[in-house]
Parts: C-alpha cells; structure tokens; sequence
C-alpha cells in the first residue's frame, strides 16, 4: 500500500483546489510560520476521521472550511481526498486504488465517501485499523504526540503500542461482546421476571378456563335442542304456506281468463277507435290532395303566359353577346404581340448581367490572394516582435541575476572578513570558558543532589496516592453494586405496584368496576385487610372466591354497580355494602382452650374498624388451627357453625366434610403485593443508607488523596523548577565545553571555510561571464529580427497597394451590375402587367362565351316548356274528377265505424265489475299467505340473531328423532345448570392458551439467553488470550528495536520499555527508561527536553521497525533538537525504505535529506499555495 496523493479544496487557507504528489522516499513541506504547512497535517488527520475540533486546532468543527479574505469570500464547503494505490491488497477492499473523501458544510451536514460512494465514518476507521493509519496510530506524529509520549501517565501511552500490536479490532471486538453480555443479562433478569409473574397467574387462568369449558359443551348442548324446536315450527308454517300457495294458483288463474275477456274487449273497442281515426285521416287526405290538383291546374295557366315573355327576352341578349365576344378577341390577339417582344428583350438584359458577374468574381479572387498575403507577412512581424521581447525579458532575468551573484560575492568578501576578525579574540574567551565550566560543574553536582532527595520524597507519595486510589475504586465498585441493587428492587416494586393499581390477578368483572371508579365502590375484600406473614394460605382457603367480592357503601351503590356490568356486559361480580353487612359472631367455647387453637380468622387480620362486619360476616366463624390433627380434635368440641382452617390450607367443615391436598390459587399473590411492596421499601431505604455511608467513605478518601496530590504537585513543581534549572546549568556547561573544544578546531575551521567562500567566489564569476555571453548573443538576433520586420512591412506595403486597386474594381463591377439588375427587374414588371391584362381580357370572353350559352339553353328550355304544360293540364282535371268520387265513398265507411265502437264499450263496462270482485278474494288470500311467509321468516332469522346461523347450516343440525315435548323440558334444565356456573370469563380459554405458550417462549428465551451469555463470556476469554499474546510479542519486539534505535541515534546508552503490572499486561501502563551515553539510568520524566524528544523518536522509530506503516507525517518533531541531532534522525529517515515520508519542517538539515520539496507560500493574505521540487533537479540548477 502507498499514498499517491492528497487533495484539498476550501479547507482552512487552502482556498483553491490543491494536488500534493506523494512519492517514495523523503517528502519535505517548508515555510515561513503563518503559511498553513500544518494544515496539511491537519488535513490528512481530517480525512481520516478526526472528530476533535481541538486536535485540529480550532474551537468548532466548522472553523476547517475556508473563512475568507477581505479579498476573497468564504467557501461553502470543505473537502479533502486520499487517494491510496492498494495493489498489494492491504486494505480489505476490491479495489487497486482507494479514494478516500471527507466533505463538511456550513450547514454543519458532513459526508464520507469511498471511491465516490457514499459511507459512514466507522466504514472509514474500519478501512485503516490495525494499519497505524490513522487518528489515533502512529502514522501522524506532531509536536503534541511526542509531547504526550514523553509527558503522559504510563497508562496513556498504551495507544501506539495497541495500535502497533495489531489489538485495536480485537479490542473493539472484545467491547462490542461486553456491551452485548450486559444486554443478555439485562435481558435475562427482566425474562425470569416475567415468568414469576406469569407462574403467578396460570393457575388461576386454568380454573376459570375448565369452568368457560363446560359452559361452552353446555351452551353446544343448548344450541342444538333451541335449533330443532325452531326447525320444528318452521316445518309447521312451511306446510301452511304451501296449501296457502295452491289455493292462491287457483283463484289467479280464474283471474286471468277475466283478464283475457277484458282484454279482448278492449282490443275491439280499441280497433274501431283505430279504424274511425284511420278513416278520418283517409278523407282528410283526400280532401287536401283534391285542393292541391284545383291549385296546380290554376297555375299551369298562369306559367303559360310568363313564358311568352321569357322568350323575348333572351333574344334581345343574345345579340349583345355576339358584340361583345367580337370585341374582346381582337384586343387579347394585341396584348399576345407585345408580350412577346418584350420577353425577347429580357433574354438580352440576363445575358449582358452574366458577363457582368463573372468579371466580378475574378476581381474578388484577386482582392481575395493578395489580403491572405498581406496576413501572413504581418504575422511574420508578430512572430518577431514577440520573440525580440521574449529574448529581451530574459536578458533582464539574467542581468537580475548577475546582481544577485554580485551582491552574493559581496556576502561573502564580508564573511571573510569577519573570520579573521573573529579569530583575534579567540584565545581570550578560551580562558574565560575554561573558568566558567569549573564553576557550572560545582553548582550541577550540588542540583542533582537535591534532585535525588526530592524524587525519593514524591515517590513516598505517590505510593500513598496509589493506596487511596485503590480505597477510592474500591469504594466506587460496591456504590455502584449498591445502585444496581437500588435499580432492580425499584423496577421489581414499580412491577408489583402497577399489577396492583391495574387490578392484575382479578377476574374481569372485578377490574372493570375497580377501574371505572364508580360512585360508592370501596376497594376488593383482599386489598382492604393485612394478613400477618405465616397466614395467608390460611385465609385465602377461608375466604375462597370472596377474595375478589367488592366492598361498597350502600346497596344504592351496589345497585348501580350491578347494572353498569349488565349495560357494559363486563360479566359478574359480588357486592358488600357496609350498610346492609352484619356480622353473628359466635363463641368458640371449650375450642379456645385447646392445643393448636390459634384464633378466630376475623381477629386474626387488621382492617379498618369501618370493614369489621364486612370481615365479621366473611371470617368471623372460621376457626384456624395450627395443623390437620388439632382442626380434628376442635372440630369435635366446637360448636356448630364454624369452619376450622388450618395453616396448610385444609378444611374441616361444620357438617364435618375435610377438604385438603395440592392448593394453587392466583388469589395467594393478592395477599402477598402489599407485604412483598412494604418489603421491597425497606430494603431499598436500607440500600439508600449504605449508599450514603459508601459515598461518605470514598469522599474522605478523595480529600485525602487530593491532598497528597497536592503536595506531590508542590513537590513536582520544585522538581520541574530543578529540573529546569539543571538544564539551564547542563546547557551552560555543555556551551563551555563546546567553546573550549571549538576553539581547538577553530583554526582549521575558519582555513577550510575561507578555502569555500574562494571556489564560490570563482563559481559566481563564472556564471556571470556565461550569463553576459548569453545577454550579446539575445541581443545579435533581436537586431537580426527588427531587420527582417523593416523588409516584410515594405512588401506589407506592396501587397497593400494591389489590393486597394482590386478593391475599386471590384466596387465598379457591383454598381453595373446592380444597374442591370435594375433594368431586368424593370422589364420583368411590365411583362408581369401584360399578362395580367391578357389573363383580365381571357376571363371576359370566356364569361361572355358562358352567358352566351346559358340563354341559347333557357331560350330552348322554355319552348320545350310549353307543350309540356298543356299535356299536364289535362291529366289534371281527370284526377281531380276522382278524387271527388274517393271523398263521397269515406263519409258511409266512418258513419259504420262509429256504431260498433258504442256496442264494444258497452260490454266493456260489464266484464270490468267481474274483474273488481276477483280483484278482493284475491288480495284477502295472498294476505293470509303473507302472514305465514313472515312468521316462516322470521322463525329463520331466529335462527341468525340467537345463533348465527343460517337455514341450510341449522338443516345440518336436525335430529331425525326430535320430540319437540322432551326437547323443550332439556332446553330448560340446561339454561338453569348455566346460570349456577355464574360469571364465565369465555376469553379465560384463549388468554390460558396465550399464557401457556408465552411461558413456554419465555422459558426457552431464558434458556437461548444463558446459553447466549456462555458463549459471549467464552469470546471475550478468547479475545483476552489474542490480545494477551500479541501485545506481549509485540511489546518485547518494540522493546528490542527501542534499545537499538536508542544507541544509534543516541550514539550509544541503554534503554527500555517496562510494564507498570506485568500480571496484567492488557491494563497496565508503560514506563520507559533511558540512559544516554555518560549518565545514570533515569525514568524519561527527569531528561532534559532534548533527551526527551530524541527518546520519543527513538521509540516511534522502533514502532516503524515493529510495525512499519505505509505512510507517515512528522510535523517539526525535530523543532527541539540541536543541529548535531538533527542530522543523526534525518539520516536514519533513510532506513525506512519502505515508508513514505512527509515532514513539515523549519530546519534546513532536514531539507537537505528530503527527495521532493514542497514550499507553502502565502502571496495573498489569508490563502495558501504550494510550489514543489525534486531536491536532484536543485542539485543541477546549484540551488543548495
């Protein structure tokens, strides 16, 4: 796996869409402070994952996106990209490279994506885990990471070390198997729970299911016996309505041949109705048809004479035709003529404007050659004067460049100057140094010493901040077994608590009247009274079904009650009222003095004086005995009347009957509520005040802690401010130290480095002599150029000339051909107007030539007219004639007509009263049938409302045998045997069933519940055994590297890394120790700030080797180390081959060692931008 490259756009002062290239080997991004190198830390740190505004270095996470300039306005959003080349597979994904995205809004939305799609910021931590890539890895290390591995308690350094081990999925894992046991147990609690309270109420279920039972078998019994009576009277009526039917036919159908008598009679009556209409519209026609021949024959005669005239005037039309087609014909012969000649003389104008045009193209191809020439020589001068300035721009680059090498040589003429100022004074500082450090080494042993009584004094109190810890974790782990303690008996009284207020265990009838709260109603017989512990059997076995009687103030109240169950069909239920309720006490006599007497069950209980003949009524003549031998011997010598009870439950009646064996009731636990919510109470306040005992303890505890911190923190403070101190005076000494020994060397020193400033003063000679070569030669081919422009702007001007020439030609060309149009368009025009008036003189003629034919045809239509009229007019007087005969002939046929439509209604009239009388005898009949028809209907819904049931289904019932006598006298009995069962809960039979299987699920719940724990618990010893294996390999693998990597970078020394509890690796925290070369072996917290940083590099190198990542970042990690130090960690950069680096770095050692180097720059307030460079490329250019 390896890092290709990072993209950014709108984050933090990276404005603009930015492309860092990440390739092998050492990157390096440089810049002043305030650039945004760090961003891009930040940024990378950003992409994958980071949810702390703080780690990057803000208050809110919002402040990533670009905030603008004063220049520039704020982006909208914030993106960044990793794109990661994965062809060796390392990540758990498909892909050969990974793009891995983060996005974050204004609007405060955010967004990952992987290869563009779209997913969850786990998706992201998963993709890298275990990698050491990574916000919480080892692959970004800044200034603050090595501060935290060298300042941070031992138990927080255990991050890198996991992550190197490869255990964070593990532990991840191992966490998620925690979380999911702590549900299981939860969840199992809460099951064996619900079971309690379901064992609670099956056996009560049970009862009263055996009980709805029977009365179901009973109700079947029933149904069937009311079905066959009702199928008996249905037979009845079935029989009544069918002779009922018969006779009815009968009478109909005498009914119908009235009917038809009637029927022909008014067919009669109706045809001579028909008959007389028909005969009056016959001589109604024949009256209208006799007008219409008198008008026609009339005006036959008058069309004669109208004619006549007609003729005389189409001849005199005629003749004026004739005139007129002459006329038109000689002036269309005329206007043929000229309209020939002119179309000759436009064939001409077209011919002469062809030679026109042709001359004109020739012309535009000429002007067109010469201004494509004329282009390309300006071009040419373009080309030249560009070049000339490009070539001038360059000379002033190199002149620029001369000054800087001068002004170069002049820095160092000065430096040589100060070398040999410098060295005069020499000798003199030599002696003051050498006094100076005998001084520093006085005062640094007297430090330490003082070190060392101090340190042995915080350790004393550190171990007894440690014992406090442990009393305090002690303390807080019984608190919070107490809590739970709190929390389950709080949840288990909540549980009693709420079956109490909801009437749990009840039968329905008694919860719905409890619950609707009625006017009167007191409470239950059992919530009323308190049964002392040792007697509840006892008195439930006494009580019986009473336990659930409901207690009220008076019958009205009882009264009301009763009727609101029947309104509702709640079901039943038994009322006490107080005011109607009297108790008959009776002595117990000789009873009370025997062995096992333990008292009577009414004094036995505590209730309310108001309950007392409630409780006197239900208990006061039950005796309770200890045992079944002492309620035998009581029951010979007590009175009659009473009941002896004992403790288990058994029953010696007062005739004498015993009663005894295996009692389960659901009306024990309505005893046991109360007592089991007192009980729950106590124990919670006795919890409540270990609780406040505990916390008091563990507060005490802290106090004393804190104030054994506190001195401690005193006692570090003047640890630091001598720690600080022997720094200062190790400096000072290593400064004098530094000083004598340079002072040594400083001769050859300064020889060695005038030797370098002469070969640089002879290098920058050179380059100028080669940079004004270059200058002479540029400024040779300008004036070459400016010639050769002089020579193209004359032809330039040639070209020009010609074409202005072509121009005026081509001007010429176009005005005569523009007047030749003009003379064609001309001529085209009155040719136009000639045909028009041809078109005008064709159209007259062939109009005159039409109405010319139109008259010579009416002229010939009119004679023909003539002796067709006269025929006509005879053969209309011979119609006429007969239709006068037609009209004589109708007026007899309709005077019949009318004489036997009179006789028909007559006997219309008689046969209609016969029908009216059927009419009555009929209606009475169908009536009578009705009747019955409805008495059968109504036997058949009977059948619906009470049983549901239709006719074909009650058929299915029928009993062959039925006596209707005997089935009546069962259908009784049966009702009387289901009204002793008394209130019936038919849903007992279902919520029994429903009850069962809930048990059944719930116990197999309990069993997958454990069974799911075992195995959890194993996959958490399992996980605990990996992650034991590999943190501890892994460990003694880093430790091994942290030695070598220590003495290497150090120079030699020893180090090494220690668990603070080697018994429990998984938890324990790291120590690291080191000893640099020449020094006693110390723990990291008392090295000097140099030490500390190298130790801390020291050991993520060995990381690195341990683990190595594809990619890290090192943000100015070396920022506090010395220039010797520097290079021995840029150098070992180099023996991680394999590992991309990134370092953000001021120190120009550093920089030397880096392959690529990235410069961040700020060129306008507020916006970063990047500049890049391959060091080997520099190394060409003499840019080092």
């Amino acid at each position: 796996m390896q890092f290709k490259r990072i993209e950014m756009q709108g984050f933090k002062s990276f404005a603009d869409p930015v492309c860092i290239e990440l390739n092998d080997g050492i990157t390096c991004i440089v810049g002043p402070n305030g650039s945004g190198k760090s961003n891009i830390s930040d940024a990378l740190r950003w992409v994958l994952g980071e949810q702390s505004p703080k780690q990057l270095r803000g208050n809110k996470m919002d402040e990533v996106i670009f905030a603008g300039t004063t220049s520039r306005k704020p982006k909208g959003m914030a993106e960044v990209s990793l794109v990661v080349d994965n062809s060796s597979g390392m990540l758990p994904v498909d892909y050969n490279e990974v793009a891995v995205t983060r996005r974050m809004y204004r609007s405060g939305e955010s967004e990952y994506l992987i290869n563009g799609n779209n997913c969850r910021l786990k998706d992201v931590r998963e993709l890298f885990m275990d990698t050491g890539i990574g916000v919480d890895g080892y692959s970004i290390i800044g200034q603050g990471k090595i501060q935290e591995i060298v300042s941070t308690k031992p138990e927080n350094r255990r991050e890198i070390f996991e992550e190197a081990a490869g255990i964070v999925s593990y532990k991840t894992r191992k966490q998620d198997a925690e979380r999911k046991l702590v549900s299981a147990s939860d969840n199992l609690e809460r099951v064996r729970d619900i079971i309690s309270e379901i064992e609670d109420r099956i056996g009560g279920l049970k009862e009263d299911s055996e009980k709805a039972q029977e009365y179901i078998r009973l109700r079947d019994r029933y149904k069937v016996l009311a079905v066959n009576i009702i199928l008996h009277s249905i037979g009845n009526l079935e029989r009544n309505v069918e002779s009922g039917k018969t006779e009815l036919e009968e009478l109909t159908r005498e009914y119908n041949e009235l009917l038809e008598q009637k029927s022909a009679l008014d067919r009669q009556v109706e045809e001579c109705r028909i008959r007389d209409a028909e005969l009056s519209r016959q001589y109604e026609e024949c009256n209208r048809q006799l007008r219409e021949k008198t008008e026609e024959l009339n005006l036959i005669t008058n069309r004669g004479q109208i004619n006549s005239e007609r003729l005389n005037n189409i001849e005199t039309n005629l003749n004026r035709l004739q005139e007129i087609i002459s006329d038109t014909t000689e002036k269309l012969d005329d206007l043929k003529k000229k309209r020939q000649s002119m179309e000759k003389d436009a064939d001409e104008l077209e011919q002469t404007e062809r030679e026109y045009r042709r001359e004109l193209q020739d012309a535009v191809v000429r002007l067109n050659e010469r201004t494509k020439k004329t282009g390309i020589l300006r071009e040419r001068i373009e080309q030249n004067r560009e070049s000339a300035m490009d070539m001038g721009n360059k000379n002033v680059s190199r002149q620029a460049e001369i000054n800087t090498l001068k002004n170069y040589q002049k820095t160092l003429r000065d430096r040589m100057e100060q070398i040999s100022s410098e060295s005069e004074g020499r000798e003199e500082q030599l002696q003051q140094n050498r006094a100076r450090l005998e001084e520093m080494e006085t005062a640094f042993t007297e430090k330490v010493e003082e070190q060392e009584n101090l340190r042995r004094t915080v350790e004393s109190h550190t171990e007894e901040i440690h014992r406090y810890e442990e009393k305090i974790a002690a303390a807080s782990k019984r608190l919070e077994e107490i809590l739970l303690q709190v929390n389950r008996r709080t949840a288990r009284r909540n549980t009693i608590e709420e079956m109490e207020n909801n009437y749990e265990g009840y039968n329905n009838a008694v919860r719905a009247v409890m619950q609707k709260n009625l006017r009167g109603v007191i409470g239950t017989v059992s919530e009323l009274m308190s049964v002392p512990d040792g007697y509840e059997l006892a008195i439930e076995t006494a009580l019986g079904g009473a336990m659930q009687n409901i207690v009220c103030e008076d019958d009205r109240s009882a009264k009301q009650a009763v009727e609101w169950l029947k309104s509702t069909r709640a079901g039943r239920a038994t009322f006490l009222p107080i005011a109607s309720i009297h108790s008959r006490p009776i002595s117990p006599g000789a009873a009370e003095h025997m062995d096992g007497y333990l008292g009577i069950a009414a004094e036995m209980i505590d209730f309310e004086p108001a309950y007392r003949d409630i409780y006197g009524y239900l208990l006061g003549r039950v005796i309770l005995a200890d045992n079944m031998d002492c309620a035998v011997a009581i029951s010979k010598r007590a009175p009659g009347g009473f009941r002896i009870v004992t403790l288990e439950g058994e029953v010696i009646s007062s005739s004498g009957a015993i009663t005894g064996g295996r009692y389960r009731n659901k009306s024990a636990n309505l005893l046991e509520r109360k007592k089991e919510i007192a009980a729950l109470d106590r124990e919670i306040e006795s919890l409540h005040a270990s609780q406040k005992k505990g916390k008091a303890f563990r507060e005490e505890c802290v106090h004393s802690r804190d104030a054994a911190r506190e001195e401690r923190k005193k006692l570090t403070q003047r640890l630091q401010e001598l720690e600080v101190q022997l720094n200062v005076l190790k400096s000072e000494k290593d400064h004098a130290e530094s000083l004598v020994k340079e002072s040594d060397t400083a001769t050859s020193r300064y020889s060695e480095e005038l030797e370098n400033i002469q070969d640089d003063l002879k290098r920058a000679e050179d380059m100028i002599l080669r940079y004004k070569n270059q200058i002479d030669e540029a400024e040779k081919e300008i004036l070459r150029m400016e010639d050769e422009s002089e020579q193209l702007s004359a032809d330039v001007e040639r070209y020009s000339s010609d074409s202005e020439e072509c121009q005026e030609q081509v001007v010429s060309y176009k005005v005569r051909l523009g007047e030749q149009e003009q003379k064609i368009l001309a001529m085209n025009e009155t040719i136009e107007r000639i045909i028009d008036d041809i078109t005008e003189q064709e159209d007259a003629l062939n109009s005159a030539e039409e109405e010319y034919e139109e008259q010579n045809r009416q002229r010939l239509l009119l004679t023909t007219s003539g002796a067709e009229s006269d025929e006509k007019e005879t053969a209309l007087k011979a119609e006429k004639k007969a239709l006068e005969d037609r009209e004589v002939q109708l007026t007899a046929d309709m005077d019949r007509n009318r004489l036997d439509q009179e006789r028909g209604i007559e006997n219309q009239k008689s046969i209609s009263r016969n029908v009216t009388d059927m009419q009555d005898r009929k209606y009475k009949l169908e009536i009578k049938n009705a009747k019955n028809e409805t008495l059968l209907a109504s036997q058949k819904d009977k059948l619906w409302d009470e049983f549901e049931m239709s006719y074909a289904e009650a058929l299915e019932l029928r009993s062959e045998d039925f006596a209707i006598t005997s089935g009546n006298k069962e259908a009784r009995e049966i009702r009387l045997r289901m009204a002793e069962l008394g209130d019936v809960n038919i849903s007992a039979i279902e919520e029994y069933r429903n009850v069962s299987r809930r048990y059944e699920f719930m116990t197999t719940q309990e069993s997958d519940l454990t069974k799911a724990m075992d195995e959890l618990q194993g996959i958490i010893r399992s996980m605990d055994r990996t992650i034991r294996e590999r943190f501890k390999d892994n460990f003694e693998r880093i430790e091994t590297n942290f030695e070598s990597t220590f003495r290497e970078l150090f120079g030699g020394g020893h180090a090494e890394l220690s668990l603070e509890d080697e018994q429990n690796p998984l938890d324990s925290g790291i120590d690291i120790i080191a000893q640099p070369p020449g020094k006693s072996l110390k723990n990291i917290n008392l090295m000097s700030g140099g030490e500390k940083t190298m130790t801390a590099i020291a050991l993520m190198f060995a990381v690195l080797k341990t683990k190595p990542t594809p990619f890290c970042i090192l943000d100015e990690v070396e920022a506090a180390l010395d220039e010797a130090n520097i290079e021995r960690f840029s150098d070992y950069l180099k023996n991680f081959h394999e590992i991309q680096f990134a370092i953000i770095t001021h120190q120009k050692v550093t920089m030397e060692h880096a392959d690529v180097l990235y410069g961040v720059t700020m060129p306008e307030q507020g916006i970063s931008r990047m500049l890049s460079l391959k060091l080997e490329d520099a190394r060409e250019l003499d840019l080092d």
